[in-house]
């Protein structure tokens, strides 16, 4: 089950739970309904960035984005549907994006400057590639058998809502500047079909932000019928 995706009730309630800050308690079940024998547990993270659903292992990642400073270590907290807590790994740089491989064997993890991958049942950690600096924290999905990866960039971090933002790729096991960009913290998550979505925030240097859809099935984005995306 692809990050992306974020299905069901246990999906929803931590994304829920994750996003109201530090100290957070998060009700867990596996039942589409809510039942008063549900689970509780509370995060060991300051602050979130990001969650993947694996449904395969079922297991629930949660990453501490923890952008603040450059040297900041980060956090992706482990759990199994019921709610308890399985490990936390520790990631030598702050994590933002995650995502999973399409068959949920890996976990991907954007760092500050490379992608990190764990493998889902050891959790062992692997080096993937170097990537461009991220300052402001990355998003992550996996399509068409690709991974792909927003790289926005400031030196100041109050600047980052509005920062350039690229979308790059490990594209056939290379890091590629995809040569697509725009302004603003971008979204991006996979779809069935090989399809992935991106999206921009409103900022203030994106008074009209955009909606749009690529198609990720030859190893190129080919983007779809929506509002138009700069490239350089």
């Amino acid at each position: 089950m692809n990050a992306a995706h974020r299905p069901g009730r246990l999906a929803a309630t931590l994304v829920a739970a994750a996003l109201a800050g530090a100290g957070l308690t998060v009700a867990a079940a596996p039942a589409a309904h809510a039942a008063a024998s549900d689970a509780v547990a509370k995060l060991p993270i300051s602050s979130f960035s990001a969650i993947a659903v694996d449904s395969v292992h079922q297991r629930v990642f949660v990453a501490d984005s923890n952008t603040d400073y450059y040297l900041n270590k980060g956090v992706i907290a482990v759990y199994d549907f019921r709610g308890e807590r399985l490990t936390t790994l520790q990631t030598p740089a702050h994590v933002s994006g995650l995502a999973l491989s399409a068959d949920s064997s890996k976990l991907y993890a954007g760092l500050r400057e490379q992608i990190q991958t764990y493998d889902t049942t050891t959790f062992q950690p692997a080096f993937l590639a170097s990537t461009n600096t991220d300052t402001c924290g990355r998003e992550l999905a996996f399509s068409g058998g690709q991974l792909y990866f927003t790289t926005p960039y400031s030196q100041d971090a109050g600047a980052c809502p509005t920062a350039q933002t690229h979308l790059d790729g490990i594209v056939n096991g290379v890091h590629t500047r995809t040569g697509w960009n725009d302004y603003g913290k971008l979204k991006i998550e996979a779809g069935p079909g090989n399809r992935m979505l991106m999206g921009q925030p409103r900022n203030d240097n994106a008074a009209d932000p955009f909606l749009t859809v690529y198609d990720t099935s030859d190893g190129s984005l080919v983007r779809g019928a929506a509002p138009p995306l700069r490239r350089q």
